[in-house]
């Protein structure tokens, strides 16, 4: 009898005790959780050619910064060649309401970088700001500057990212916004990628991948992304990579990343794309890359791969679509040919593939390129924004195929 109860008390107490340990596990997970918050801060990353007059962006960056009274906005012009765009950015913020002294031109150029980086000064700045801004420009001019020749970070970089954990805006605009992922992406158009391959040598032809900061974690960053047609070197980049995620943010525009969510703002909007599907044939054939684009309001998560409408949008209704036949796009990668492709030909059409190539010419008239084939799927779905315009797709297959070209004139 004793040793039953025994046995009992025993299991009672191993019970009691296991649910101690679990409620403290859990309090510490959800401490863990709300720290990890806390410590960080947000990623303003623009396409380039950012106007004056694009509130919602400038404001953004304010607020993210800690409000009008409160933001100290500390601005690198180290990808830059001059001081212009910096002082131009400084008067945009004053002209937004930030006080003048709140924002400050700190002084890491291309020339004077390993005087600075290390900098007790220097460092003393970046740590007092609470919104830090790269300029746009060479990006490499960035990571040669904030990084060691070793490879570690500098001081100027530590501080950097110390703003950032302490719950910081980072920001960046065209080259300042190349550096946000790691790997980043830099030299040449879409068709010269796909005739040149990717190198790991900026002294060498083709797209040059190397060593960015890496404050955004959710794949490989591209910018002036549909104005420049470069959804073809992004492929061709996380496929080389192996990373299943790239993000193409439209000039004007901006992914407004907080922990593990993105929201678009501003004129455009910002690609997605997914290969962790892709396969690359033996002929350079990339087959079934997933594309999805969005635009101002809506939102993706990077961590649970959902996305959000802006509630403004409306299904487009399949059969229903407004447009009806498309016609082939002879230059695929020119000046947001890859979005009119995706959104006019396809999601707002009743066609159900919409196609473009790609291609360069010798003397001869002969040459080689690629055929791009955006398909519809099962799982393909088109918003409306509040104008009833296309504004957003979801999900759209595409295929990226080698072509062989021929041009003959009639006599």
């Amino acid at each position: 009898m004793m040793s039953l109860v025994k046995r009992n008390v025993s299991k009672l107490l191993s019970i009691f005790l296991t649910s101690i340990l679990m409620v403290a596990g859990v309090a510490q997970g959800a401490f863990a959780e709300e720290s990890a918050a806390a410590a960080k801060g947000s990623l303003v990353i623009i396409g380039g050619n950012l106007e004056t007059n694009n509130a919602d962006i400038y404001n953004k960056m304010i607020e993210l910064s800690g409000g009008k009274e409160k933001a100290i906005i500390g601005i690198f012009p180290t990808a830059s060649g001059s001081m212009t765009s910096s002082n131009e950015m400084k008067k945009d913020f004053e002209a937004y309401g930030v006080p003048a002294d709140h924002v400050r031109i700190i002084d890491i150029t291309e020339k004077n970088y390993t005087e600075k980086v290390n900098n007790t000064d220097v460092v003393k700045t970046i740590s007092e700001s609470t919104g830090l801004f790269f300029v746009g420009g060479d990006q490499s001019r960035i990571t040669k500057a904030f990084y060691n020749p070793d490879g570690s970070h500098t001081k100027a970089l530590t501080a950097v990212w110390d703003v950032y954990k302490a719950g910081g805006m980072v920001s960046g605009s065209s080259a300042g916004a190349a550096i946000m992922s790691n790997p980043m992406i830099q030299n040449t158009t879409s068709l010269e990628t796909f005739e040149k391959g990717v190198t790991y040598d900026g002294n060498k032809p083709g797209l040059w991948v190397t060593k960015g900061l890496g404050f955004f974690e959710g794949g490989i960053v591209d910018q002036h992304f549909s104005k420049r047609g470069r959804i073809g070197r992004l492929v061709v980049a996380l496929v080389h990579e192996k990373m299943n995620y790239g993000f193409g943010i439209d000039e004007n525009s901006a992914m407004v990343v907080k922990g593990s969510e993105i929201q678009v703002i501003g004129a455009s909007g910002m690609f997605l794309i997914d290969v962790s599907k892709t396969t690359l044939s033996k002929k350079g054939a990339y087959e079934n890359v997933d594309v999805s684009y969005i635009e101002k309001g809506d939102k993706y998560n990077f961590a649970t791969k959902q996305f959000t409408m802006d509630e403004s949008k409306t299904l487009i209704p399949k059969g229903k679509e407004y447009y009806e036949g498309n016609s082939l796009n002879t230059n695929i990668f020119g000046s947001d040919a890859a979005k009119t492709a995706l959104l006019d030909d396809l999601i707002d059409n009743t066609e159900k593939q919409s196609r473009g190539l790609a291609f360069s010419l010798d003397p001869s008239k002969k040459g080689k390129g690629v055929s791009v084939v955006f398909t519809k799927t099962a799982e393909t779905i088109g918003y409306y924004d509040a104008s009833e315009y296309a504004s957003s797709a979801l999900h759209v297959r595409m295929d990226i195929i080698p072509i062989e070209v021929q041009v003959k004139e009639s006599k």
